[in-house]
């Protein structure tokens, strides 16, 4: 595992707010396994072969964040029993056929995982260690109270506890909050020596059309916010479906103002909904907040191009976003069948159009950049010296 000279020398600026553009984050699970070739089963089990893959494409494309993205819905829900599917080309997940909560009565039999044993806590512990060690910053993740259940109880099923039972709905609710999520991000806190260290949750099934803006106050905000109370610096995110409120302005809006409950200074928001409304109103509401914003490039864009869309919609996303006080670009999920060519393109697009301070270039400006194929690029990277790195990086900074 190595860092390219300069690597850590770039991250830093960043957290020191001194890019020279704006940045560029990338959720780039399964596509850093098919790039390398690995195995899907062994590189969501094998810390080292994780790490190693992912600082590899993260070095490849020049991101700006490495993001070691394991598949992160499912840690807590496999540490308590939950079964998974695992395939040989994808990243495992739920077997939604057969939840681990099938009567309100099973709640009862279960018991807080071991964090150094359980289903693959010890795998992300891990990454978590090999990455601090490395001296980048560690993202101390979970799988939001609102998701987790989904996965342990099964959508349908939890939304007629919503409507039913409510009862139990947040007692299945509070049990995973304190006796599972709260311990968890307090165990891969003290992995790597850092108590405060921010916790980030995802929670892609809190979000319209899968439950109403009402569904939102009393069932998943209220729970973020009890682990943030009780252990501080937590948020949220992950959230969609803004565009299906989008005509509904009382609506919309209330919901960008749950979602900026749970991510104070933070707004974050993806593809297609981003899409179908304009980066626009988000830009605005982020601008007016003084939050910062991330906008989430589509999937299937970024997969099946054609590239001069890929480019235009990097600009439009870049000049509207830039009326936040900070913009970062994400990749919503790059694809196994994406080509390394539209990556590459992207990233060169938004690092153009995004060039500090962001001014109005012309689409035309634009000239697609000479693209090195990964094979070429890793035999440079295993020869290459390794940058200086170490304990005394970028979180004690």
């Amino acid at each position: 595992m190595k860092l390219l000279p300069g690597t850590l020398e770039r991250i830093q600026r960043i957290f020191r707010g001194e890019a020279d553009t704006v940045p560029i984050l990338a959720q780039i699970n399964e596509h850093v396994v098919r790039l390398c070739g690995g195995d899907m089963r062994e590189a969501y089990t094998d810390a080292a072969k994780f790490v190693e893959m992912n600082l590899a494409v993260f070095e490849y494309y020049r991101l700006d964040m490495p993001g070691f993205y394991y598949d992160i819905y499912n840690i807590e829900a496999e540490a308590l029993g939950q079964r998974l599917n695992w395939e040989s080309d994808r990243m495992p997940d739920i077997d939604r056929q057969n939840p681990l909560i099938r009567e309100p009565s099973d709640l009862d039999r279960l018991r807080p995982p071991d964090f150094k044993k359980s289903g693959r806590m010890p795998f992300v512990l891990e990454v978590m260690r090999r990455s601090y060690d490395l001296g980048l910053p560690v993202r101390v993740r979970f799988c939001s109270p609102f998701s987790l259940a989904v996965n342990v109880r099964g959508i349908e099923n939890l939304l007629l506890d919503i409507l039913t039972d409510p009862p139990f709905a947040h007692r299945l609710l509070a049990f995973l909050t304190d006796e599972v999520l709260i311990p968890w991000v307090q165990a891969q806190r003290e992995a790597i020596g850092q108590p405060r260290v921010a916790g980030n949750g995802a929670d892609a099934a809190g979000s319209p059309p899968i439950v109403t803006v009402e569904i939102l106050k009393e069932f998943v905000m209220p729970y973020v916010a009890r682990m943030n109370e009780k252990i501080g610096n937590v948020t949220s995110m992950g959230y969609w479906g803004y565009s299906y409120l989008y005509k509904h302005p009382e609506k919309f809006y209330k919901m960008l103002g749950l979602m900026a409950s749970v991510s104070p200074g933070a707004l974050m928001c993806l593809d297609p909904d981003v899409a179908k409304t304009g980066p626009e109103p988000y830009a605005e509401y982020a601008r007016e907040k003084k939050m910062s914003l991330t906008l989430g490039l589509d999937t299937l864009l970024l997969q099946e191009g054609p590239l001069p869309k890929i480019v235009e919609r990097c600009r439009r996303y870049v000049m509207a976003g830039a009326r936040a006080e900070r913009l970062v670009m994400f990749f919503n999920d790059v694809s196994v069948h994406t080509p390394p060519r539209n990556i590459h393109t992207a990233i060169a697009a938004i690092r153009h159009f995004g060039k500090l301070p962001i001014e109005d270039r012309p689409l035309e400006s634009f000239q697609p950049p000479e693209v090195e194929s990964f094979e070429s690029f890793m035999r440079k990277y295993r020869g290459s010296k390794t940058t200086e790195h170490g304990r005394n990086g970028i979180l004690e900074n």
